[in-house]
């Protein structure tokens, strides 16, 4: 087993190197602070769908209506994550509010794509691979029965105090990998009340411009920058990781609304594995 000390020993010394960090330094915590994590035997696949949005998109709020329902048809394997980012997310006089993020920005760059909204589920079979929104359930489909490359476990303690919040996670690999593996944690909200564009002519149609609109499983940072940090150089199956991962929390975000997203990826960018955990119980 890595032990959590050496991977935060790791962040500490590859914070200069940070991809869009939150912070400039994630300090390294204590692993004897960790849960008592037991090795998985089995796991579920939960597919990661990435929604890139923007609130002058008058055609994404059905694209927002589709991902919910993806995530009530597989429960518990479907984990949302809606991206502003683009043209359309630019801020004016009716629109104030600005929803992008650099980790936004960079995953919107992966993509090479000019409209909104399209989406990645689990980045397959590339990070630059995007697809309109009618295809996201398909996709979701042929992946969600698969067996999993690896198994998660995750615990989020956040102290309202303090600000501090700790992730502790936990990986079981049930197949070996033969290249870097990284691991990136994600800060999404929920409840976000702001304008929203719903054309009339969309499908479902809308009533125009929304001033109330309630923006879900928003992407607001990250404490490991876009792309995460190396977890591990390769993995023999049964091998496994424990990580602890501090970093001080962002007062603009609401905690008890947010949760954290871990993102299992490989060296193509593909999604191994993902788990969301509410931020603050």
């Amino acid at each position: 087993m890595v032990l959590a000390l050496t991977l935060a020993m790791g962040l500490f010394a590859a914070c200069d190197h940070y991809d869009n960090p939150v912070i400039a330094i994630i300090p390294p915590c204590d692993d004897s602070e960790a849960p008592a994590f037991e090795a998985l035997t089995s796991d579920v696949q939960r597919v990661l769908v990435e929604d890139f949005t923007a609130h002058q998109c008058g055609v994404c709020p059905p694209a927002g209506l589709e991902l919910k329902q993806l995530v009530e048809d597989h429960p518990g394997q479907v984990l949302p994550l809606a991206i502003h980012a683009g043209q359309l997310a630019n801020t004016n006089a009716q629109f104030p509010i600005d929803w992008t993020t650099e980790e936004g920005d960079q995953f919107w760059e992966d993509t090479q794509s000019t409209l909104n909204p399209v989406g990645r589920v689990n980045r397959m079979p590339g990070e630059g691979t995007f697809l309109a929104v009618s295809e996201w359930a398909g996709a979701v489909e042929d992946l969600v029965g698969n067996a999993p490359a690896a198994g998660l476990q995750l615990e989020v303690v956040h102290d309202d105090n303090s600000l501090q919040t700790t992730a502790h996670v936990h990986v079981t690999w049930f197949q070996a990998i033969g290249h870097p593996v990284r691991l990136s944690l994600l800060v999404a909200e929920n409840d976000l009340v702001a304008p929203q564009l719903w054309y009339p002519t969309a499908n479902p149609p809308g009533p125009g411009l929304i001033e109330d609109y309630n923006h879900e499983h928003v992407l607001r940072g990250s404490m490991t920058g876009a792309k995460g940090l190396v977890l591990a150089e390769s993995a023999n199956a049964g091998d496994t990781h424990l990580g602890c991962y501090t970093f001080q929390w962002n007062p603009e975000w609401a905690a008890e609304s947010s949760e954290l997203i871990a993102v299992l990826t490989g060296s193509d960018g593909v999604v191994l594995q993902a788990m969301a955990m509410p931020v603050s119980a």
